[in-house]
């Protein structure tokens, strides 16, 4: 498959940097790789403690979605907002790259074999 097709479908499905190892840059994968991965730790440690906070203290007997609402709302969700925004640009950009790197790879080896 071309290239310029599978490199930024693994970006853009599987996850963000794999198209840029694909297309043999390495460091520029390993680079998003490890932004993911940090961004998805912290994102997972910072929903974490916001659902803590939002159980602190009481016992839920049902499901209300309007009193979670509520909670939710006071809480300072701020930070988390920025490491999803941050996630969706370094997504974006890892496919938008793959595509350019690997379209130009596809060009290189079709005037090579001509």
């Amino acid at each position: 498959m071309k290239k310029q097709i599978l490199s930024p479908l693994c970006s853009a499905v599987i996850i963000p940097g794999l198209g840029q190892v694909l297309n043999h840059h390495l460091k520029k994968g390993l680079i998003i790789l490890g932004i993911v991965f940090i961004l998805f730790i912290a994102g997972t440690v910072k929903l974490a403690l916001i659902i803590n906070s939002l159980l602190k203290g009481q016992v839920i007997d049902r499901l209300d979605s309007s009193l979670i609402m509520e909670k939710i709302q006071a809480e300072d969700i701020f930070v988390l907002r920025v490491i999803i925004i941050a996630f969706a640009i370094v997504w974006f950009y890892s496919v938008i790259d793959a595509f350019r790197e690997g379209k130009k790879m596809d060009k290189e080896a079709a005037g090579d074999s001509q």
